[in-house]
């Protein structure tokens, strides 16, 4: 809502940033229920975009108004004139100040860029596969197809011809776009300063399983107007941080509990680091809460109710002998 509000942002207008409805994430060989959609509800509808193109769509409209003042130099927080700021200056040159998500088992992915004539599907796809995972991402002129998978533990040859899998069963057509990197799994230790809060990449990075860092950047931003309003306080605001990036952490790591799909290296180790998530499933009231409770407005990370309901059966998680 508040997009459609500041930008005037209307559907008509998705088409400028290339992007299509996202109905749902289909997951493909996570358990034997080899394939399941996690549905959004009926009410409820996502959108994939091009991320330059929103950035360029959003300060355009903003401008037009006057309603921001651009600076194009690299600044420091001591050279701002302002009582507060939200920094969103990107990934962290280092990470003294952040602690590491090291449960997550991907830390590398490679991109291929399949371009079409049109969209053959609204929703995300995220498929695991032998080396780790493959997400899907259809925009108006093409798909974006990622291989999530650890750089310690395969190479990015087996990545490479495992994803030609990936190509053929959706009848895509990879182009030499491609783009290969590395990552750090990350959050801060303390996200909100006197003066400073941190939000986007400077705030944290978790792997895209989920696509969870939309929904804790807005709450990022809501938690900064409470502390405008004075309705909470730094300290506050730093734990309910912590709290909610280590529920988005178990969530993702429910995918990699059990695969019986794959006797590979990568989900041998997976299944390990996933090992403490049993104890979660046992001891964790507020995820019990929203998994027995259908009330919309309880959340544990990004999900509600309905969201764990779909999962947990697609994923094949027991919960008989937890709760």
């Amino acid at each position: 809502m508040q997009l459609f509000q500041t930008l005037d942002f209307k559907i008509t207008d998705l088409e400028k940033i290339y992007g299509s409805l996202k109905s749902g994430i289909r997951k493909k060989n996570w358990s034997n229920n080899t394939d399941f959609i996690h549905m959004f509800p009926p009410n409820v509808v996502g959108y994939h975009f091009n991320a330059v193109m929103l950035q360029d769509f959003i300060i355009e409209k903003l401008q037009q108004n006057n309603r921001i003042k651009l600076n194009a130099s690299n600044i420091t927080h001591e050279q701002i004139d302002a009582d507060y700021i939200i920094d969103c200056s990107g990934k962290p040159n280092n990470f003294d100040d952040f602690k590491m998500a090291e449960c997550i088992p991907v830390n590398s992915v490679h991109v291929t860029q399949c371009y079409w004539e049109g969209i053959k599907f609204q929703y995300t796809l995220a498929i695991a596969r032998p080396y780790g995972w493959v997400f899907g991402i259809p925009l108006l002129n093409r798909c974006s197809i990622g291989y999530m998978y650890n750089n310690k533990i395969n190479t990015l040859e087996e990545v490479k011809e495992d994803v030609k899998n990936i190509f053929l069963e959706f009848n895509l057509t990879p182009s030499e776009t491609t783009n290969t990197f590395s990552f750090n799994n990350y959050y801060r230790k303390q996200n909100y300063t006197e003066r400073v809060c941190y939000n986007g990449n400077a705030s944290f990075f978790l792997e895209p399983l989920e696509a969870t860092s939309i929904n804790f950047m807005l709450r990022n931003n809501y938690r900064v107007h409470d502390i405008f309003a004075e309705v909470i306080d730094n300290n506050f605001a730093n734990e309910m941080y912590i709290k909610e990036i280590n529920q988005i952490q178990n969530i993702i790591m429910l995918h990699y509990m059990k695969n019986p799909n794959f006797d590979t290296e990568f989900w041998k180790q997976s299944h390990i680091k996933s090992r403490y998530m049993y104890d979660v499933l046992r001891t964790d009231d507020e995820m019990k809460k929203v998994i027995e409770t259908p009330v919309s407005t309880l959340m544990y990370g990004t999900w509600g109710h309905f969201a764990f309901q779909q999962n947990l059966k697609g994923l094949e998680i027991d919960l008989s002998n937890t709760f």
